[in-house]
């Protein structure tokens, strides 16, 4: 209750502070803090985080047989003959890291929508609460994304950790962004839950070549784990990388929130406040040589009231 307090009373004086970058600032790491303990407070999630990717990792590991596949690698500019089951083992921590971090920015977007709303109407500044959200993603998506590659090093044998950190952290970046714009922009809970595990499924499971055998892999460059999976899968089985691979995810982070901030700016917008201006009325007073004074009008009637007081 605290932190609602001081994030409150911190809109309260934008309507009459000047905007230097200590109010900015100060204003951020409250709405950070806040973000924060939103996610902290997701009993659910933090349970996935930590059983749900291990469990899945087990699964896949269990039930995908041991046999070597072609993958069209961009990063090689050749096809990378890898084991079947530790192809299905990235794809599976791609999807299982990218579903949390979605549904975890979703959920969070989405209790505090009225929240957002009020600090609004208080003063808040939009940025600054937009800006927030953006920081606790990066953070959330840090977090899961370094448990995740611990997680897959201990099934199998990774060349590149810290690249496959790097690729995770950019799948994890797109699906928060994507779970930013959909908080923000559907209506109900379980359209966006929905949205999120068909774009996910769908993303991840064409890219695997024992799903998706066929050669022409032109369409699957613009789907958003593109990059990421490509990036992941050389980490994994060789001893290159491509940061143009890595920044496909910012790209795609880019895009979603452009669209989550248009969505946040129109649903907080302050429907009680007409952005129309009055109509101006000239009026013209003309001073007359007896000391009177005429006022003439070209549109419509002009009311004149007199006071007097008296000592």
């Amino acid at each position: 209750m605290t932190t609602v307090q001081s994030l409150v009373t911190g809109a309260r004086r934008w309507r009459t502070d000047v905007l230097d970058g200590t109010t900015w600032q100060a204003a951020l790491v409250k709405a950070v803090g806040f973000e924060a303990a939103q996610h902290a407070r997701n009993k659910l999630a933090l349970v996935l985080v930590v059983f749900f990717i291990p469990v899945w990792l087990a699964v896949v590991r269990a039930i995908i047989p041991s046999r070597p596949v072609a993958y069209q690698s961009r990063i090689t500019d050749a096809p990378v003959t890898v084991d079947a089951s530790r192809l299905a083992l990235i794809s599976a921590v791609i999807n299982a890291a990218t579903l949390i971090i979605g549904f975890m920015l979703f959920a969070a977007i989405r209790r505090a929508r009225e929240f957002d709303q009020r600090l609004v109407l208080a003063g808040y500044p939009r940025p600054v609460l937009l800006l927030a959200k953006l920081v606790a993603l990066v953070l959330v998506a840090l977090i899961v994304g370094g448990y995740a590659t611990i997680v897959l090093s201990m099934f199998t044998d990774v060349r590149q950790p810290g690249m496959l950190f790097l690729s995770l952290l950019a799948g994890g970046l797109v699906y928060g962004g994507l779970g930013i714009a959909l908080g923000v922009a559907v209506s109900t809970e379980l359209a966006g839950m929905f949205v999120i595990i068909m774009v996910s499924l769908i993303d991840v499971m064409v890219q695997n070549p024992v799903i998706n055998p066929g050669r022409n892999q032109t369409v699957l460059q613009f789907l958003p784990t593109y990059g990421p999976m490509q990036s992941a899968v050389a980490a994994t089985f060789t001893d290159t990388g491509s940061a143009g691979c890595l920044l496909l995810g910012p790209l795609w982070l880019v895009a979603f929130a452009a669209f989550g901030l248009a969505a946040f700016y129109l649903r907080t917008k302050d429907h009680t406040r007409s952005d129309a201006q009055p109509d101006l009325v000239a009026v013209t007073v003309r001073l007359l040589p007896d000391g009177s004074f005429r006022i003439e009008s070209r549109r419509g009637a002009v009311l004149v009231r007199t006071e007097s007081e008296t000592g």
